[in-house]
């Protein structure tokens, strides 16, 4: 345990605080239930620029994730967590102002370089403050942020669309609310002492060392994220374009995909455990059946069943993803696999907007292209891998 300006690590605000950060990490592609008016106040951009809308956070946090550690050279932990969520806060809410897709896509940028900056720090303010038991459990509470952060940024949107696009990115005040309550009760920690603690775990990555299966798993992972992004990205398209709902009610339905996610998380022992060697295959069946129910929607209830389907099923093939990786490595290589893990996702994340447009210049260009698209592709994959499960269940 560190030094820090709070002295009590175990009062609320302290440990509030911390957890709090972690609730801006889903905050990015909140704002999906506006892409279809942005396009319509934007005509001359095409519809794989405005997505992009939604994913060039994750550039931003791949870029500023790998010169984190040189903010926190500079000026510490805290100051780096507070560095990034001012960028977050004022770079998030200058599509209000703008009607520059370029000012735009920039500030979306920035807002992605802020989450780098501290994405990682999240979890060492906790290992650098906490032991045991506590530890574990705020690990734990840290998981479940990302989806509640993402789940009040959707219904908050879902709200504020009726006064037109601009006004739904005042959501990322909220980010500024968070900034000023870790400002005052998050621990400061020395930079010298941080340093020292985070010592052992420093190592560099050595390409050639790392198991091929992870790398498999990698790309793999840059698929399953894309089609999570996808389904956040298309769910308002589909249901605005067939008048199943307004853009305020598909907020919420995306709401309700991070939420079916969230639960999926605590269903996914249980699952994982009675399917054994076929659970990563029936995972990626299961979100291919919730892609064809979603394409095939024709009112509210079929939505809302694929919602939750994809939502479950996106969530258990992602943890199974990372639960692979542990078969096929020694524990002194996990650190380094699940970089390759967390890149993987993080490239999918942002390649989504060009996942959807393949998808329509394969098929057909239409809002259902991209779930019927990535629905075969996660069914190739569930066969493939259903093959040569045995080979990624030995070390």
């Amino acid at each position: 345990m560190v030094s820090n300006t709070a002295t009590n690590t175990n009062s609320f605000n302290f440990k509030a605080a911390i957890l709090s950060i972690s609730l801006v990490f889903g905050m990015g592609g909140s704002i999906s239930a506006v892409l279809p008016a942005m396009q319509k106040a934007l005509p001359n951009v095409s519809e794989t620029g405005i997505n992009l809308i939604a994913t060039i956070p994750q550039a931003g946090v791949i870029v500023f994730l790998l010169l984190s550690s040189v903010f926190v050279k500079a000026v510490g932990i805290k100051k780096t967590i507070l560095i990034g969520l001012f960028m977050m806060s004022i770079s998030g809410v200058v599509p209000m102002f703008s009607e520059s897709y370029w000012l735009i896509l920039i500030s979306r940028f920035i807002f992605g370089a802020g989450i780098g900056l501290f994405n990682a720090l999240a979890i060492t303010i906790i290992n650098l403050n906490f032991t045991g038991k506590e530890e574990s459990k705020l690990l734990g509470f840290r998981g479940s942020m990302e989806g509640i952060g993402s789940t009040i940024a959707s219904l908050l949107v879902g709200a504020l669309v009726i006064l037109g696009w601009h006004a739904v990115f005042s959501v990322y005040f909220l980010v500024f609310i968070i900034a000023i309550y870790f400002w005052k009760f998050g621990p400061d920690i020395s930079i010298n002492q941080a340093h020292k603690e985070q010592q052992p775990q420093k190592q560099e990555i050595d390409v050639k060392k790392i198991n091929f299966k992870v790398w498999i798993l990698g790309l793999i992972l840059i698929l399953l994220v894309m089609v999570q992004i996808v389904v956040i990205i298309q769910i308002p398209r589909i249901l605005i374009n067939r008048n199943i709902a307004t853009a305020g009610v598909a907020s919420t339905i995306v709401a309700l995909n991070t939420f079916a996610g969230m639960f999926g998380g605590i269903l996914f022992g249980s699952a994982y455990t009675k399917l054994g060697k076929t659970s990563f295959t029936a995972f990626l069946a299961g979100d291919a059946i919730g892609l064809i129910i979603l394409s095939l929607s024709t009112n509210l209830i079929t939505a809302v069943l694929g919602t939750i389907l994809v939502g479950i099923f996106g969530s258990f093939m992602c943890v199974a993803a990372f639960n692979l990786m542990t078969n096929v490595t020694k524990p002194s290589e996990r650190a380094n696999a699940n970089t390759i893990l967390l890149l993987g996702c993080n490239v999918g994340s942002f390649a989504a907007p060009f996942g959807i447009k393949l998808m329509q210049e394969i098929l057909s260009n239409n809002v259902a292209s991209p779930f019927i698209g990535f629905a075969i592709t996660l069914a190739v994959v569930s066969i493939l891998f259903f093959v040569v499960r045995n080979s990624f269940y030995r070390n």
